[in-house]
């Protein structure tokens, strides 16, 4: 119990010092979600920040991509016990650590409790390592993305203009608030020409989310369509590397600016409060949780 209540305390800190932990979502994919967080990242660590991607889009892991990585473990060894945590963790630009997802292994498509408290417990040994943890998740609802975000502590959803992604950004805000306790959200519209197609989209989104839920949202910014992210993902570098000056990074430097000058929100009530009592009682069907090793 005392180191349960270790990773609820890692996992619900606030700001001041501490461990800040943002999961980046979405409910289709193809919206850049990946790009933004893996640019978030290299921005943070620019400002001195100690930074570590968690790529939580399990088995199908792009952030080891868009940084020109070739790790040689992946959370899957870590959770079979076949490799300690520092040896999965690998090294990208400007010092972020990642923690690859995996891809292409199936096993990882959903996890089972066992093998989130592995997962925790391992974060909970290099917490003072870090000032920002961020969270790639997968799209959409599965019980993956409910976990990462209901776990972390500030909710960022990328959506685009495409209705497709409105109507399951929607659908992912619902599942997350009303199942994950999830009641925060930043919202980011990527793929816009200016800055009132976003707010008409945010608006939108707003519209619905106030008539049938509870969950609140705030528009952290846009970013806009440019060809320099292809370029960038071709040189399997960040574009705010590749190419600093370039609309998408300018965009990308005031999201960041927003994110990190602004308090985070309160810790969401329920998340991962109720996620640990799940597992620590065996809850929703699921077996007593053997002890993390």
């Amino acid at each position: 119990m005392d180191q349960a209540e270790s990773l609820r305390r890692m996992m619900s800190q606030q700001s001041g010092g501490e461990v800040r932990v943002i999961a980046v979502t979405s409910g289709k994919g193809g919206v850049g979600k990946t790009n933004v967080t893996s640019n978030i990242a290299i921005l943070a660590a620019q400002t001195g920040k100690r930074v570590l991607i968690v790529d939580g889009d399990l088995g199908l892991a792009n952030v080891e991509i868009v940084f020109g990585l070739t790790p040689r473990y992946h959370l899957g060894h870590l959770l079979d016990g076949t490799a300690e945590l520092r040896q999965v963790l690998a090294t990208g630009p400007e010092g972020v650590r990642v923690l690859p997802g995996g891809s292409g292994v199936r096993s990882l498509t959903v996890l089972d409790d066992a093998q989130k408290l592995r997962f925790m417990s391992a974060l909970d040994t290099i917490e003072d390592e870090f000032d920002l943890v961020l969270i790639d998740t997968g799209a959409g609802i599965g019980d993956n993305v409910l976990f990462f975000v209901g776990g972390a502590q500030e909710a960022l959803l990328v959506l685009t203009s495409e209705p497709t992604s409105l109507t399951d950004a929607y659908a992912a805000v619902k599942v997350l608030s009303l199942e994950g306790g999830v009641e925060h959200f930043n919202v980011l519209v990527n793929q816009v020409a200016t800055e009132q197609q976003a707010r008409e989209i945010y608006e939108k989104l707003c519209t619905v989310t106030r008539r049938f839920l509870k969950a609140r949202l705030k528009l952290l910014g846009q970013l806009p369509r440019d060809e320099n992210i292809h370029r960038a993902v071709l040189l399997q570098r960040p574009v705010v590397q590749a190419f600093p000056h370039s609309p998408a990074s300018r965009a990308l430097k005031a999201v960041a600016d927003k994110l990190f000058t602004e308090p985070p929100p309160q810790s969401n009530v329920g998340g991962l409060k109720f996620l640990w009592q799940r597992l620590l009682r065996g809850g929703a069907g699921a077996g007593a949780v053997p002890p993390a090793p």
